[in-house]
C-alpha cells in the first residue's frame, strides 16, 4: 500500500499510510488532519491525498501557499506516481509503495563512476544520495540536479559554474566538492560525504533547543567558514540549520553552496530573483537589494535565535507575510526569552540582527571574536545581571526599530510587488 514519507521539514521521517477503505487523506496543521504538520506556512487543510481503488490523485484545497507536484504547482486534480515528490510550505513529501524502501528511485543504479546506494536528501535543486565513488572506493553525497531544472539551460549553466567555483573552496568548515558533471541528461555534483546530519535534525526533534555550549560552538565554526567565503568574496545566501551539518565528530561543514553568488564591487546582485528561506532571509535580501557578506551574519544570526530558543524570531500565514516582518519588526529580545545567558550572547545577537547592514558586524572575524568571548564567559558561569538585561532591551528595540510606518508603506508598494504582484 503506498504511503507518504515527510523528507524535509519538522516531522522528517513521519509517515501516512494510506491504506484502507476508499477516502480522501487530509494534510495540513488542522487537528483533523490525517497527518498534521508544524510548518507555519502551511494551510490548517492544506491538500489531500484521495484513494479510489488502485488509484491515487492529490488536490490543493486552496491553500495560501499553494502545493507542488514535482516542482510544478497544483492548479486542479492530478494523478500521483510512485516516486512523485510534493511540497507543501517548506515540507517535502515522496509518494512510495508500501514495498519500497525509501531509498530513492536511483538507488541501486550507476552514474558517471559511481554507485548511488540510498538517498539521503531532497531539496530545492534535487536530490541527494549517499554513493561510492567507484574509482576511488570512497564515500560521497552526490547531488542529482532535479529533471524539470535540467529543462532550463540558463539554470544549468549557472548549476554548473557555480558548482565549480564551490570546488574552489578549501576549508575545514565548508563541505568539500569533488566534481559536477552530466551523464546521458543528469546532471550531478560530487561532494564530501557528512555522516552526522544537520543541525535542523537535531532542532526539529522532541527538544527543539541545543544547549548553549553546542550551539555557541556550531556558530563559531559557521562564522569561520563564512570569514574564509567573505574573504573569498562569495555571499551563500542560504544561511540555515538544514545547511549546517556535523560530522560523526561533532564537527560543522556548511553546504549548499549551489546558489552562492559572487561579489562583483562588493556586492551580490539578485538580478535573477530572490533566493533563500523566507524564515531566515535578511531584511535587504527580501527587499531584493545587492547582497554582501553581512546578509550571511544575519542569517547566521536567526539561526542561532532558532537554536537556543527552539522558536523562530518570525513566522506568518506565507513567505511574504514573514518578509515583511524581517524588514521592519524586531524580533522579540532574546533575554526574555532566555535571561540567564552569558552577557556576550546578548551583544552578539543584537549586532547580527540589526536591520541596517550598516549597523551589524563589519566581518564575520569581528563575530568570531565575540563568540569566543561568550564561550569564555560560558565556561566561566558567567551571566548577565537583571539591571544589564533590562537596558538590553531599552536599547536594542530602539535602534531595532529604525524603519518608520512612512518606509514601509513605500516599501510594501515598491518591492513587495515585484516579487508577489
Amino acid at each position: 500500500m503506498p504511503r507518504i514519507v515527510v523528507e524535509r521539514g519538522n516531522e522528517k521521517g513521519v509517515s501516512l499510510n494510506l491504506d484502507g477503505a476508499d477516502r480522501a487523506f487530509m494534510v495540513g496543521r488542522g487537528s483533523k488532519s490525517d497527518l498534521v504538520l508544524t510548518d507555519f506556512l502551511v494551510s490548517r487543510n492544506h491538500f489531500h491525498v484521495e484513494k479510489a481503488g488502485e488509484l491515487y490523485t492529490i488536490s490543493d484545497l486552496g491553500s495560501h501557499n499553494g502545493t507542488y507536484l514535482n516542482g510544478v504547482r497544483l492548479q486542479c486534480e492530478a494523478m500521483l506516481c510512485v516516486g512523485d515528490i510534493i511540497r507543501s510550505g517548506e515540507t517535502l513529501f515522496s509518494f512510495l509503495s508500501d514495498s519500497q524502501r525509501n531509498e530513492g528511485a536511483l538507488a541501486g543504479q550507476k552514474l558517471a563512476g559511481y554507485h548511488l546506494l540510498s538517498r539521503i536528501g531532497i531539496g530545492g535543486m534535487g536530490e541527494v544520495y549517499k554513493a561510492t565513488q567507484i574509482s576511488l572506493g570512497r564515500k560521497v553525497a552526490l547531488k542529482i540536479l532535479a529533471p524539470e531544472l535540467t529543462a532550463d539551460p540558463t539554470y544549468v549553466q549557472r548549476f554548473l559554474s557555480e558548482a565549480k567555483a564551490a570546488a574552489r573552496l578549501n576549508h575545514p568548515n565548508i563541505i568539500g566538492v569533488h566534481e559536477v558533471g552530466e551523464d546521458n541528461g543528469i546532471y550531478y555534483l560530487s561532494m564530501e560525504f557528512v555522516e552526522g546530519g544537520s543541525v535542523q535534525d537535531i532542532i526539529a526533534g522532541e527538544t527543539k533547543e541545543m544547549p548553549v555550549p553546542r550551539a555557541t560552538e556550531i556558530i563559531l565554526q559557521a562564522a569561520r567558514a563564512l570569514l574564509y567565503a567573505e574573504k573569498a568574496k562569495i555571499v551563500h545566501r542560504d544561511i540555515k540549520p538544514d545547511n549546517l551539518m556535523l560530522t560523526s565528530s561533532g564537527e560543522v561543514r556548511l553546504a549548499d553552496l549551489g546558489i552562492a553568488k559572487r561579489v562583483v564591487d562588493g556586492k551580490a546582485d539578485q538580478a535573477e530573483g530572490v533566493f533563500g528561506s523566507p524564515h531566515y532571509m535578511a531584511p535587504e535580501q527580501a527587499r531584493g537589494l545587492p547582497l554582501d557578506h553581512r546578509a550571511d551574519l544575519y542569517s547566521l544570526g536567526v539561526t542561532y535565535y532558532r537554536m537556543l530558543t527552539g522558536k523562530l524570531p518570525f513566522t506568518g500565514k506565507d513567505a511574504r507575510e514573514i518578509m515583511e516582518k524581517q524588514v521592519f519588526d524586531p524580533p522579540e529580545p532574546l533575554h526574555k526569552l532566555k535571561p540567564d545567558l552569558a552577557p556576550s550572547i546578548y551583544y552578539v545577537m543584537d549586532r547580527l540582527l540589526r536591520k541596517r547592514p550598516a549597523e551589524r558586524y563589519p566581518s564575520a572575524a569581528a563575530l568570531i571574536t565575540d563568540l569566543e568571548r561568550a564561550i569564555e564567559e560560558i565556561h566561566a558561569g558567567i551571566t548577565a545581571s537583571q539591571k544589564d538585561k533590562e537596558k538590553k532591551d531599552k536599547d536594542s528595540g530602539s535602534l531595532r526599530r529604525n524603519t518608520s510606518r512612512r518606509e514601509r508603506k513605500q516599501h510594501n508598494s515598491n518591492f513587495f510587488r515585484r516579487f508577489f504582484g
